[in-house]
């Protein structure tokens, strides 16, 4: 009777650790670009389980709720943007969060805080949802601000409490408040992004006092573009020795500089989803600002941006032989840019940098999940399920990335027909 009772524990035993390991979701005969290295995993299964994968092989045993047959395609890390301007308004931002998910999207660091975010976050970010994480920061601190010690308290004790992830930076009024700032910070446990400091009167922050405060990125290359090569040199070697962060944002200055025709603007990727007036009143802003430079000074101003831009190349370039971390976006804030769609234009150009492929996924992949200490990045046993199918192997062209067959976040798959349909509703949306 003992020997019987004890084997039918037994039995139930091993039928509820099976039941507790029994995937919810399979995806089957896929290629795997994990990030972990740059090979590609060929012929392969991935067993996830409440949003956790919990087994890749060959062939896996067992059922789940639903099976995903991928022959053909690629699998690997969703895509991240380091620097996103949030729009104003609660549906245009809902768009901004779909342009992000067609293009494999899904998570975004804001870079120009606002407080109502947090209500933002709380809607997008529920448990259920599936559209992009959000990491925020409250309204940046700029030169203008000459806060006291309790003003500052109040500030950074604000964003704590309303698990905010940075303190954004756009300038400074001056090497006092920023060693206030910097202290309270450090207490409270928060960090400090955004801009290489500048002060009220125009001239740097001592440069020992920034690299060793609680700076974790610096946006655009600052401290580093324009800069004599001895002192770039100088604080790479202290980026890299403090573990800081660089976004170059590239996009910007490349669009920006004014390099483009009127009708390269008019074909730039995701141009469809502009309404037909804004996409005129971007036209005629440009026009008008050309015609009143006048032709030669043009031509000078975009050749001169285009130096200067060779130039960040270079230091890009140094940054990544050095080994200073560095995450990925376009900074899509200005004309001619659109959420989700400047991700990719971003890593073309930082091809002129002479970073591979792989270089540049890890940027928007396994770099930003360090940068938070988060449990995604990579595809392996134990790490969040959070990935995108492709029809082609990104590590070979990253044009792969045009072509978003599937994009599994927080416990969702959204399959090809999903992601069309929310294309066509963002096309619908813009026509009428």
């Amino acid at each position: 009777m003992q020997k019987t009772l004890v084997l039918l524990l037994l039995v139930l035993s091993n039928y509820f650790i099976s039941q507790a390991q029994e995937p919810d979701f399979i995806i089957k005969n896929v290629s795997i670009v994990s990030m972990k290295d740059n090979v590609v995993l060929k012929n392969k299964t991935i067993a996830i389980k409440d949003g956790k994968i919990i087994e890749i092989a060959e062939k896996i045993k067992g059922k789940a709720k639903e099976v995903v047959d991928a022959k053909g395609k690629f699998l690997m890390p969703s895509l991240s943007d380091a620097h996103v301007h949030f729009p104003v308004t609660e549906e245009e931002m809902q768009t901004t969060l779909k342009l992000n998910l067609i293009n494999g999207v899904t998570k975004l660091r804001s870079m120009r805080g606002d407080w109502n975010h947090v209500l933002w976050r709380d809607k997008f970010n529920a448990i259920d949802s599936y559209f992009p994480k959000l990491y925020l920061s409250p309204p940046p601190v700029s030169r203008g601000h000459d806060l006291s010690i309790v003003e500052i308290e109040d500030f950074v004790k604000a964003a704590k409490k309303h698990n905010l992830d940075f303190i954004k930076i756009l300038s400074i009024k001056n090497q006092s408040v920023f060693k206030r700032l910097d202290s309270i910070c450090a207490k409270y446990e928060i960090p400090l992004a955004g801009h290489y400091p500048r002060l009220a009167s125009g001239n740097e922050l001592n440069e020992t006092v920034i690299l060793n405060s609680n700076y974790t990125s610096f946006e655009h290359l600052g401290g580093l573009a324009g800069e004599n090569n001895e002192t770039i040199a100088k604080r790479i070697a202290l980026l890299k020795q403090n573990n800081i962060t660089i976004c170059p944002t590239l996009s910007w200055y490349s669009i920006g500089s004014g390099r483009y025709t009127i009708e390269d603007a008019r074909k730039m990727p995701g141009m469809e989803f502009i309404s037909k007036a804004k996409m005129e009143e971007w036209i005629e802003g440009t026009n008008k600002y050309r015609e009143k430079i006048g032709t030669m000074a043009y031509q000078e101003e975009v050749a001169n941006e285009l130096k200067a831009l060779d130039e960040k190349y270079k230091i890009i370039k140094q940054l990544n032989e050095a080994g200073v971390p560095m995450i990925l976006s376009p900074d899509a804030s200005s004309k001619y840019m659109i959420a989700g769609f400047s991700v990719l234009g971003e890593m073309e150009l930082l091809k002129n940098a002479q970073l591979s492929n792989y270089e540049i996924l890890k940027m928007t992949t396994v770099n930003f999940a360090h940068f938070f200490k988060e449990n995604y990045g990579t595809i392996e046993v134990g790490k969040d399920a959070d990935f995108i199918l492709l029809e082609a192997n990104p590590l070979n062209d990253l044009s792969a990335l045009k072509n978003i067959e599937g994009v599994y976040y927080n416990q969702h798959f959204l399959d090809k027909n999903v992601l069309t349909a929310m294309r066509k509703g963002l096309l619908s949306a813009v026509e009428n």
